[in-house]
Formats: C-alpha cells, sequence, structure tokens
C-alpha cells in the first residue's frame, strides 16, 4: 500500500518538474532592448535591493541604492516587468517594443487596513472599502515563521477575536480547536469546507478571517458559525519561480507534570491513611529504604519519566514549489514534506511522514471562457506502539500517571514486573505488545468553469464548481507481550512467578478502516458593473452537498444540505456601501415538508476619509465605519440519546420478550419495546441574530492601523424537551417531544493596532490585538421551584458555580463548636470548611452556588518585527486574563488513596501551609467543586519567534537566486503562568497527564527563491 502511493507520488513530481521545464524552456535567442529606471515608495523613498525581472527576455537586474535599475527587455514584442518586494504590492509593467513609457515606477505598500485590497469572501471577491464585514487578513508569508504540522496553529495570536488552543500534540494526531469570538470555526480550502490539518504553510497564499455574518450569510447554515476562508497559492502572470526550503529541529515537552519519588509518596500515604484513622502501610525502615535507595528491587523508586521519556525528538521539513504563467495560463505545482517522532525512549518510539503534492492551474480558454483546476494529494504514514491488542496508541503519559514510583521494579534478572495492584509494566507495553501502522490518503480536488456573459449583459458572468474530496486512513495492528512476572517471597528469597505467558500475534490485522467522502457543487450568477458613481455587484448561487462518512464503530448516516444564496452589494461615489444577503437554506434535522427558510442580513459601510471634510488630513489616511445586522439558523440538536436526523419521528427498541401463560403451558414470545424517543414536527431549526459596528483607520502617513468592533450574538429557540417547564403527568424524558425553548445572548469587543515605520534601513512593526467575550443565559428549562440563587437563568454564561470555601478548619474545637455540618464525612484540621449558603445548617448540594468569578475574558495576542540590512527578528505572543480557573479539573490536583501518582502541590499540605487541604484517602470533602481551587487563569506565552538573514538580492544573484534566507526558527518557546512550576500548562490541563505534553519545537534552515 505504501509503495504504491509513494510511486503515485513520485510520477505527479515528474509531472510538475516537466510542466515547469515547460513553462520557462527557452524559446530562441529574442533581440533585446536596455531599459532604465527608477523605483521609489508612496514617499518617494528609493526602494533598494529588489529583483526586477523581464518575463519574455528572462533577465533579472537589482536595484541600487538609489532605487535605479537597467534591464534588457525584448526589442520587437510585447515584455513584461515583474517588480516585487516585501511589504509592496506586485507591480507589473508592460513594455511594447522595447520601450519603457514612465522611467519612474512606485510601489504600494501593503497595509492591513487597505481599502483596495482585494479580499476573498464566499463566491465573490469585494475589496476592502465595499466590504461591510468584520474580517482579517493574514497573508501566508506571515505565517511560515511557524514550524507546526498543524497548519491552524501558525494563526496563533494574529487575529483579532481568535483563540487557537492545542489538544493534542501526539504525533500524526494533533488536534488544533480554532474558535473565533467563542464560537468553533468552520474552515474553507479555495471555497470548499475541509479539514485543513495538513495544509503546508508553503501552499498557502492567504487567510481570510470572517467573524460577522455579513460575510458569510450567503453560505447559509454553514456560515452560522465564524468562517476561516483559506486561499491555496494559484500561478502569477509574466514571471516564472521556483521556491526551496527545508528545516530540520527538536521537539522538546514544554513541561512535565512534577511526580513524587517513592520516599514522599510512602509518607503521604501514610500520613493520609493516618489522618483516616487506618493503620501506616510502609514502616520507617521501608521508608529509610526508598529514601536511601537500599534494595531497588524490593523497594523500586522509579522515575518513569526519567526512564521513559526522551529528551528530545526531531521535526523535519522540506519544501519545492513552482509557480508561474502569462496572460492564458497560470500554475502552482508543490512537493511538502514534513515528519516528527515520539517522546518514547523504550521500545517502538512514534513516527509520523507525511508527503504531500499540489497543482493548480488557472487557464484563459478564450476571451470569454476560464478553468481552474485545483489537486492535491496528502499520503501519511503514522507508526507507534498499541494500547494493547488494539489499533489506538499506546499513552504512556496515562500509565506514569497511574502508577506511583514505587510500584514495582521494572525488571528482575532480565524479567518484567508487574504487580497485582499494578498489572502494567511500561517496557512491555512500548516494547513487547506489539504496534500499528497507520495510512491515510487524502485527496483535495477541485475545477472552476467561469464564462464571460457579457454578450449578453455586460458585466455578467456564470460559475459553476464541482469537488471531491477523499479521507481514507486503513489502521493495521499486531498484539503481543513479553512474560510478565511479579516478585514473591520463596522462603526467605526473592523469587519470580508467571503471570502472563508471551504472546505474539504472527499477522497484522485490520484495526480501522475509515474514510470521508464529501461531493459537492454550486453555480452562481454574478452580475458587476460601474455606471458614474454607481457601482453594484449582484450574485445569485446554488449549492449543495453530500458529506459521506464510514468507520468501523459508527453507523452509516450521510450529511446533506442544500442553499439558495442572494446577495448585493452598492456602493455611491466610493464613500457609500449597503449590502444585502438572502439565504434560503434547509436542514436534514426537520421533516421534509418543512426543511428550508429563508433568513437576511442587512450591511452598511462608510468611508468617511473620501469626505471633503476629510480629504487633506494630516492625521487621517484612512477611515471607515461599518455595520451589519442578520439572521441564521443553527443546526445543532444536543438533546442526550436523540437521532438528530429523525426528531420528527417516534423511534423505538427492543427491550426484551414476553410470553403468555403458566410455566408450562406458555404462548409464544412477544417482543417487548420501549420508547428511545418521542416524535414530533412541532419544532424550528434554533435561530441566531447577529449584530456588528466597527472602525477601521490608517493615521499618521499610514504608520498607525487601527480596527475595533463591537458585536453581540443573540440565540434563540433551543432546541429543547422543555421537562421542567412540562407537567410530569406527560411522562419523562424519553415521552417528551424536541420543541423550541430558551433564548442566550453574547456580547463583546475585539480589534488591533499596529504601529509601523522606517529610519533609515531599520523597519520595524509593534502590535496587539484582543478580544473581551461575555454571554448570558436569559432562559433556560429548569426546575420551576429551583431557588432563585440555583438558577442559570439571568446568569452569565461563563461563571464558575460551586461551594464558597472560607478556608480551612485549623483545629477540633473549631469544627465541634460550629453547628453547620458538612455532607462528605467525618471532618478534621486541614479540611475545607464550606460556607452554608442558604443557612440550613447543613452544606450541600443545594449550597452550590454561583461564586461571583468566571472564566478568562480576554485574550490578546502581541506581535513584533524589527529588521536591518537583511536581519531579522519576528516575534508573537499570546496571553490571556481577566479571570480563573479551577485546578480541580485537572486529575493532577486531585489525587487520593493509592491508585495514581502524588504530585508535587501535595508536598504543601496542611499543617505546613493551607495551599493544600490534609490528606486523605477516603474522604472526598476536600474535591468538591469550590472557591478554594480557583485559581488565576492569566498566562502569557512566547508562541513563535523567527531570526533570519536574508543575503542582500546582489550577492544572491552571484549565486544563481533571487533571494537565498537562513533562519531560526521558535514556537511554544516559554510560558508565564502559576501551573508552570508543577510541569503542567493553561491551554490544556491534561497534557502529559492523558496524552503527549505540548511541544516546543526549534529549528533551523534555509528558504531560496530562483
Amino acid at each position: 500500500m505504501e509503495k504504491k502511493y509513494i510511486n503515485k507520488l513520485l510520477i505527479l513530481c515528474v509531472i510538475v518538474l516537466v510542466q515547469y521545464a515547460t513553462a520557462v524552456a527557452q524559446k530562441g535567442e529574442v533581440p533585446t532592448s536596455l531599459v532604465t529606471a527608477k523605483i521609489l515608495d508612496d514617499n518617494n523613498n528609493p526602494v533598494t535591493n529588489i529583483v526586477v525581472t523581464s518575463f519574455v527576455a528572462k533577465n533579472k537586474a537589482v536595484t541600487d541604492v538609489d532605487g535605479k535599475f537597467k534591464i534588457n527587455v525584448a526589442a520587437g514584442s510585447t515584455d513584461h516587468l515583474y517588480i516585487a518586494a516585501r511589504g509592496y504590492k506586485p507591480l507589473v509593467i508592460k513594455i511594447e517594443n522595447g520601450l519603457l513609457n514612465d522611467s519612474l515606477l512606485k510601489l504600494k505598500p501593503e497595509l492591513i487596513i487597505d481599502g483596495e485590497r482585494e479580499l476573498e469572501f464566499p463566491y465573490q471577491k469585494m475589496t476592502m472599502d465595499r466590504s461591510v464585514s468584520s474580517s482579517t487578513y493574514v497573508s501566508g508569508e506571515e505565517l511560515s515563521t511557524y514550524p507546526t504540522t498543524v497548519f491552524l496553529e501558525a494563526l496563533s495570536g494574529r487575529v483579532p477575536g481568535m483563540v487557537v488552543e492545542q489538544n493534542s500534540a501526539t504525533p500524526g494526531a494533533e488536534s488544533i480547536f480554532v474558535s473565533v469570538r467563542g464560537v468553533a470555526a468552520s474552515t474553507y480550502i479555495d471555497g470548499v469546507l475541509r479539514d485543513a490539518s495538513d495544509l503546508s504553510v508553503d501552499e498557502v497564499e492567504g487567510v481570510h478571517v470572517i467573524r460577522d455574518l455579513a460575510g458569510r450569510a450567503i453560505l447559509g447554515l454553514s456560515g452560522t458559525n465564524p468562517v476561516i476562508w483559506i486561499t491555496t497559492k494559484k500561478g502569477i502572470s509574466y514571471k516564472h519561480e521556483i521556491n526551496a526550503s527545508a528545516s530540520v529541529g527538536i521537539n522538546t515537552p514544554v513541561g512535565l507534570p512534577e511526580y513524587l519519588d517513592a520516599y514522599d509518596y510512602a509518607t503521604l500515604v501514610n500520613e493520609g491513611r493516618n489522618n483516616d484513622g487506618l493503620s501506616s502501610i510502609y514502616s520507617s525502615a521501608v521508608l529509610d529504604a526508598y529514601k536511601n535507595n537500599t534494595d531497588p528491587i524490593k523497594y523500586p523508586n522509579i522515575d518513569y519519566q526519567d526512564e521513559y521519556v526522551k529528551k528530545r525528538s526531531m521535526f523535519r521539513k522540506a519544501n519545492v514549489n513552482f509557480r508561474g504563467g502569462d496572460e492564458n495560463v497560470n500554475y502552482f505545482s508543490m512537493l511538502d514534506y514534513i515528519g516528527t517522532d515520539g517522546l518514547e525512549a523504550v521500545g517502538q518510539d512514534m513516527k509520523y511522514n507525511r508527503y504531500k503534492i499540489r497543482g493548480n492551474v488557472n487557464i484563459r480558454m478564450n476571451d470569454w471562457l476560464k478553468m481552474n483546476v485545483n489537486l492535491s494529494a496528502v499520503y501519511g504514514k503514522r507508526k507507534y506502539a498499541n494500547d494493547g491488542s488494539g489499533a489506538e496508541p499506546y499513552d504512556m503519559f496515562y500509565d506514569m500517571f497511574n502508577m506511583p514510583s514505587n510500584a514495582h521494579p521494572i525488571s528482575y534478572e532480565d524479567k518484567l514486573i508487574i504487580s497485582d495492584n499494578y498489572p502494567t509494566n511500561i517496557t512491555n507495553e512500548l516494547k513487547y505488545s506489539g504496534y500499528a501502522e497507520s495510512a491515510q490518503f487524502n485527496t483535495q480536488n477541485s475545477a472552476d468553469l467561469i464564462i464571460n456573459l457579457g454578450n449578453v449583459l455586460k458585466g455578467l458572468t456564470f460559475k459553476t464548481s464541482a469537488a471531491f474530496d477523499v479521507n481514507n486512513m486503513i489502521t493495521n495492528n499486531k498484539g503481543g507481550t513479553a512474560d510478565l512476572f511479579r516478585l514473591i517471597d520463596n522462603n526467605g528469597e526473592l523469587d519470580v512467578e508467571r503471570i502472563v505467558e508471551a504472546q505474539v500475534d504472527p499477522n497484522l490485522s485490520e484495526g480501522g478502516n475509515n474514510y470521508l467522502r464529501r461531493t459537492s457543487a454550486n453555480g452562481q450568477f454574478t452580475y458587476d458593473r460601474t455606471f458614474d458613481k454607481h457601482a453594484l455587484t449582484m450574485n445569485a448561487s446554488y449549492f449543495q452537498l453530500l458529506e459521506e462518512i464510514r468507520n468501523t464503530s459508527a453507523n452509516y448516516q450521510p450529511l446533506k444540505r442544500q442553499d439558495l444564496g442572494f446577495r448585493a452589494n452598492y456602493a455611491y461615489d466610493g464613500k457609500y456601501v449597503a449590502e444585502v444577503d438572502l439565504s434560503y437554506t434547509g436542514s436534514m434535522f426537520l421533516k421534509e415538508d418543512n426543511r428550508f427558510d429563508l433568513y437576511p442580513t442587512f450591511g452598511a459601510g462608510w468611508i468617511m476619509s473620501k469626505e471633503d471634510f476629510l480629504a487633506d488630513s494630516r492625521v487621517v489616511d484612512y477611515l471607515k465605519l461599518y455595520s451589519s445586522y442578520g439572521k441564521m439558523g443553527i443546526e445543532y440538536v444536543g438533546l442526550a440519546g436523540f437521532n438528530s436526523y429523525y426528531l420528527f419521528e417516534t423511534l423505538w427498541q427492543q427491550q426484551g420478550t414476553w410470553e403468555s401463560g403458566i410455566e408450562g403451558n406458555k404462548g409464544n414470545a412477544v417482543n417487548i419495546y420501549n420508547i428511545m424517543q418521542a416524535g414530533s414536527s412541532d419544532f424550528e431549526l434554533p435561530v441566531v441574530q447577529f449584530f456588528n459596528v466597527g472602525i477601521q483607520s490608517n493615521l499618521f502617513d499610514n504608520k498607525l492601523a487601527f480596527e475595533a468592533n463591537y458585536y453581540s450574538r443573540k440565540e434563540t429557540k433551543h432546541f429543547s424537551l422543555k421537562q421542567y417547564e412540562t407537567p410530569s403527568l406527560y411522562g419523562g424524558y424519553d415521552f417528551l417531544p424536541a420543541s423550541n425553548f430558551g433564548e442566550r445572548k453574547y456580547w463583546g469587543i475585539d480589534g488591533l493596532i499596529q504601529y509601523s515605520d522606517k529610519i533609515g534601513d531599520f523597519k520595524y512593526s509593534i502590535g496587539a490585538n484582543a478580544t473581551y467575550n461575555r454571554g448570558k443565559i436569559v432562559v433556560i428549562d429548569e426546575p420551576l421551584a429551583l431557588e432563585e440563587y440555583r438558577k442559570m437563568s439571568g446568569k452569565e454564561m461563563d461563571n464558575i458555580w460551586g461551594l464558597q470555601s472560607e478556608g480551612l478548619f485549623q483545629s477540633e474545637e473549631e469544627i465541634e463548636s460550629r453547628v453547620v455540618s458538612q455532607s462528605w464525612g467525618a471532618l478534621q484540621p486541614g479540611d475545607i470548611k464550606y460556607s452554608d449558603y442558604n443557612n440550613d445548617n447543613v452544606v450541600d448540594e443545594k449550597d452550590r452556588h454561583d461564586l461571583g468569578e468566571h472564566s478568562p475574558r480576554i485574550y490578546y495576542g502581541v506581535n513584533l518585527a524589527l529588521e536591518y540590512k537583511g536581519v531579522g527578528l519576528k516575534v508573537i505572543g499570546t496571553g490571556r486574563m481577566d479571570g480563573k480557573m479551577s485546578y480541580l479539573n485537572s486529575p493532577y490536583f486531585t489525587v487520593m488513596g493509592t491508585s495514581s501518582n502524588y504530585t508535587k502541590p501535595m508536598l504543601d499540605r496542611y499543617p505546613y501551609t493551607n495551599d493544600y487541604p490534609r490528606l486523605t484517602v477516603q474522604s472526598t470533602n476536600n474535591y468538591q467543586s469550590s472557591s478554594y481551587w480557583l485559581k488565576d487563569a492569566s498566562y502569557f506565552m512566547l508562541k513563535n519567534i523567527e531570526l533570519s538573514y536574508t543575503l542582500p538580492k546582489i550577492s544572491s544573484r552571484k549565486i544563481l537566486m533571487d533571494e537565498f534566507k537562513i533562519f531560526v526558527q521558535g514556537k511554544n518557546l516559554f510560558t508565564v503562568s502559576d501551573l508552570t512550576k508543577y510541569g503542567l500548562h493553561p491551554e490544556n490541563l491534561y497534557a502529559g497527564i492523558s496524552g503527549y505534553p505540548l511541544l516546543r519545537t526549534v529549528t533551523v534552515g534555509f528558504t531560496c527563491k530562483f
């Protein structure tokens, strides 16, 4: 299987090379003439050290310190000069018969806020001036500083309103969760809803994050959530180029949970038992043996992380791509490789290698017909020690958490040891329990046909698109085990007894065969005309989707979708903009005769900087106000036990059989059924109303960019059974049909500020972005008789609920003198004292209430870019603030009994400090959700750094390159947080406890352009 895919990739590589060679092949000698020109920026300063290329004559020149250049161009035909420089928009100059009409050329800067920038929206390109949406564009070049296997991770800290969090760092199974304004975002690649996890930074032209509904309403229900609109690189006219890059580096854990050694563990177990009135299980002699390591077999003291976790693993990346074209054909082709290894120090460490190829071609067939074809294929292979005989990876970090340092020795006389209480030997799991190999083949393919219907109606075009994606993963595995022994006392002598006999599966078996197949098609008419001061763009679209997912453990249920969309955008005099979006969209969750509904969105914009009263301003270069309001359905059910696709049907399941009659004379068995869900057609899709108002501005000669938005989201008619609103005589949960009930509101602000300037050869840019998000439960189904303080209606979404802590009991007298009792066992000094919130003299579930604290509401990113004579430094930082988190959300802080390893914070227990309650092996009093465990959730993380040096263009041209850069890149470099002293990370409290720790990556590499 692997060989077959690799051969296909090699064939595709040859095709790519032939394609490029054909494109740049010499066509014979071309008569040339010399032209001279000077390149200036928008402030009339010379632009130095950039490469100028003549397309037909195939010559290159470099601008000098005065911005001047000389270059030979085609003399007897049309030629084009292609001029591109980092930080400026590309410039193409047409040259007829070897004559340059204007020897003074100006480059326009690339600005964060640029009214002329053309943005990719669903089914339509639109300038920022014409947009009434809150959105942010990030170029692929900006993201290239991030060494990662998961593309979306590179967006960290770059977009206001966006939060990027890593759920898993396991090689080959990395998982990133991206939310925008508190809502999970959808990703589109080249206009198609797709998974972006295997995208390469080198194939991305840009990312457009559409935060509010106005920019995505035409997508229908698929546009309910924020959209990350990703555009891959296409060809460029009048230039041919090769780009190559390679890097290698290391991954190291950002942190590992700190566990106790055998002596401290045994000491604390004894203390916890003694506190509960139980006898010690470790004698002083045993404790001394642990402390002094006098007999590591009988009294083991294992540092599992030292034994099984490598200090570092390898990271590898390489890419080559070809790009170019003319006025008729543009192309982009790429071959990409990325690989990473695991941290397992024993046996089979995880290995992941991914190969990707892409080919994008744009063809202008004639004056009225164009075609675009985008093809990509990915082959990924992953190998790992499997979990038992299954196909899932073995999680050694989970076993390290669950096995104390003295559980048992790893081996004795070359025999692997287990014990009755801890029947796991990590060496056996990593080295002898078998392995699994998974092969993943993904292909994403799409084609567009664009027909210019100007002969029918001026300004009218028709575009039809089709996409076909397949994702297939096959996992083969084999199980096994070594001989496993336990230690026994044989007449005073240490001996072993075999508990598990060695076994090796002779053959691989299929552990999984999962696939996703997605087919979509759309067609759209676009009318785009300008009449004097009036500019009108209208778009009518049809879209349909079929998504099929099959795996070995789930039922087959295809997803189907159909949408009709309409957008009209009107601008008057380049100053005033109005937009209307209508979406007629349907949901499979509704009954067939009631699936579709119409959702409108309205928006307006005002480019104030074009008004006469600001036209001559020395401060304001650009100023725009915009706002939008719209409605859309929410395709989310969230009813436990209900089938989302058949809410309108009553479903039954067989519960057993029943036979009438008496013993010896019974009738035939009759099936007994019980109800799974009650069907109903008395419901509709929940509705969400969006509102956004914002401002964008460039000030002080475009040096300062500023953007701010206020947004709100109101959700109504949530799916609900109205369990508490309905009298109980109607039946319980299973007898209640789906209906609509409930309301929630969300609101917040987000924005950015960026200052950029140049002093001689020194360029710098510094900025920040942030979001402040809140939400409120307006109405929710809850018991009518519930006390007001226990009701969630009217409370904020992120408020933290629990018991109010009054600290720790300090003495028996304090406990005995208190008339209030607590419901979780006998109390002792060092136990958490809870407030009797409802004054009934008993602390129990009825005392849980809104603690007046909340989760973090402010998320931010900061950035810094410095450049001086080829030396560059780019820095990205992320963080959060204004909120608390409960340490009880991590198992690291809730250890009790002897079933898990003990952790560092337990050393600071009562009576030595009040930072951790008294130890116990039985009582659950101290592990109730309460304010005692609430800690500051703020953190700052140095997310990404690139330090680079780029050769002067005059030097790179001497080695036949347009550009050559060497760099050092890093991610997750350090974190400021209260949790780091324990080896934990606030972004993922389970990292390193259950699953891989977050990884720090540092690489060195180069990029070159020909």
